[in-house]
C-alpha cells in the first residue's frame, strides 16, 4: 500500500523528478545581550517582525551603542520602573530601517492581515523574579496596538482568570484562549473564543472540558476567516499533571477535521499545513522507534491521497504553512531547508548551538530561527532568511 501511494505522489507532483535546491539568503540578525527571544511573528508582506524580548535574569545588563539607541522608540508607559525589569516586552521591528518600537509589556504578538495592527496579551502584573505560571498571568487581557497612530486599546478584558495567544483570522475578528492552571501551577489554554472588533460581540468556539480529571488543552489557530481551525489535545486517561496519552485533533468548533492519533503529548505546531479545498499536508514523524520511517502525507477531506517516505534523518523539523518546505536539524546539529516536492535541500548558515524556535512566514517565503548566541552566554539570537 505504501509503495502504491508513493507512486501516486509522484503522479500528483511530477516536478519532484527534477530536483531544484531551495535558495536561501540571510536577511537579518538581531540580539540583545542577556535577553531571550520568544513569540516571533512575520507579517504578510515580509518586511516587519514582532517578537517578545525578556531579560534572562536580573543581573543581565543590555548593552546598546549610541547608534542602536537612536533606532529604538520606547513607548512603554512605565519607563524606569525597576519592578518591570524582567517583564516580557513586545517589540515591533522594521526590517528595512532596522528600527524598533517597544510597544508594551506582553506576550504572543501577531499582525493583522494588512500589517497595520498588532494583537497581543498584555502582562498586567510585574513578574519580578517570579516564574511564569498561571498565578503570575492573572488579569492579562487582549490588547491591540495600532501602528499608524501608535495607540493601544483593550480589545477583550479579563473579568477573571487570564486570556492568552490572540490571533487575527481576518481584519475584523480575532480568536483567543482563556487560560487556567494545568499540570500543577503551569498555564495553558482551556477554551477558545472569537471576538468581533466591529460588533464588539464575543462567541464561544469551544468551551473548557474536563476528561479523566484533566482539561482538554487548546493548541494553535490555523487558517483564516470562516475556514479557521485549531488543535486540541484531549486526555485519554488520568495521571498526575499530564495524561499518559492524548488524542491529537484538528477542529473547527465542535467538528473534528482531522485526527492525528492517540499517543503521548506531542506539539503539532509546524507539523502540518492546512491548505484550501480541505487539503492537509502532515509530517508524520511520531514513532516508537527512532529508526522508523517518517512520511510526508497528503489528505483530501480527511482521506489519505499521497504518502512519501522521508529519506533523511532529523531530530527536529518544522513544516512551512503552505506545505512547500521543511526546516530540519540533523544528528550533527546542522540545519537545512528542504523542498518537499523533490527533497532537494540547502543548508542554513547557522552554528550548532541549541535552536529554541523556528517560525515560517505564512507563504513559506521566509523563515526565522531563534537559537543560543554563538559567543554571548544567556543570550538568544534571531536570524531571518528568505526562501525560494
Amino acid at each position: 500500500m505504501i509503495k502504491l501511494i508513493t507512486t501516486f505522489f509522484l503522479l500528483l507532483f511530477p516536478g519532484s523528478m527534477l530536483a531544484q535546491a531551495p535558495k536561501v539568503q540571510s536577511l537579518l540578525e538581531w540580539f540583545e545581550k542577556g535577553s531571550i527571544i520568544q513569540g516571533v511573528s512575520i507579517n504578510n508582506k515580509g518586511d516587519q517582525l514582532v517578537f517578545v524580548k525578556r531579560l534572562r535574569n536580573g543581573s543581565a545588563v543590555p548593552v546598546k551603542s549610541t547608534a542602536e539607541e537612536k533606532l529604538i522608540e520606547n513607548l512603554l508607559t512605565t519607563r524606569g520602573d525597576t519592578s518591570r525589569r524582567l517583564d516580557p516586552v513586545v517589540v515591533h521591528y522594521d526590517i528595512a530601517s532596522r528600527r524598533q518600537m517597544l510597544l508594551d509589556y506582553g506576550w504572543a504578538p501577531r499582525f493583522s492581515p494588512n500589517s497595520r495592527r498588532v494583537v497581543y496579551t498584555h502582562q498586567e502584573k510585574p513578574l519580578g523574579n517570579a516564574k511564569v505560571v498561571a498565578g503570575s498571568l492573572r488579569g492579562n487581557d487582549i490588547r491591540i496596538f495600532d501602528l499608524p497612530s501608535k495607540k493601544t486599546a483593550v480589545a477583550v478584558a479579563a473579568p477573571h482568570g487570564f486570556l492568552m495567544e490572540p490571533v487575527f483570522i481576518d481584519s475584523a475578528r480575532i480568536i483567543y484562549k482563556t487560560g487556567d492552571a494545568v499540570n500543577g501551577p503551569y498555564a495553558a489554554g482551556i477554551s477558545f473564543h472569537r471576538y468581533n472588533l466591529v460588533t464588539k460581540k464575543t462567541e464561544l468556539l469551544r468551551g473548557a472540558r474536563i476528561q479523566h480529571r484533566l482539561y482538554d488543552l487548546m493548541g494553535d489557530v490555523y487558517g483564516s476567516g470562516d475556514e479557521y481551525a485549531f488543535t486540541v489535545y484531549s486526555p485519554q486517561d488520568s495521571a498526575p499533571g499530564l495524561a499518559n496519552e492524548y488524542a491529537h485533533l484538528l477542529m473547527r468548533g465542535n467538528d473534528t477535521l482531522h485526527q492525528f492519533g492517540i499517543r503521548h503529548f506531542s506539539n503539532l505546531d509546524f507539523k502540518f499545513a492546512l491548505l484550501p479545498q480541505n487539503r492537509l499536508v502532515y509530517l508524520d514523524d511520531n514513532h516508537l522507534m527512532t529508526e522508523d520511517t517518517s512520511f510526508i502525507t497528503y489528505y483530501q477531506s480527511g482521506k489519505l491521497t499521497a504518502k512519501k517516505p522521508v529519506d533523511f534523518e532529523f531530530t527536529k523539523a518544522w513544516l512551512s504553512p503552505d506545505g512547500r518546505f521543511l526546516c530540519y536539524v540533523n544528528n550533527d546539529r546542522e540545519t537545512f531547508v528542504v523542498r518537499i516536492s523533490d527533497f532537494s535541500k540547502a543548508q542554513l548558515p547557522l552554528s550548532k548551538k541549541e535552536i529554541h524556535s523556528v517560525v515560517w512566514a505564512s507563504d513559506g517565503s521566509q523563515v526565522a530561527v531563534v537559537q543560543d548566541h554563538d559567543t554571548l552566554p544567556e543570550t538568544d539570537i534571531l536570524r531571518l532568511f528568505t526562501v525560494n
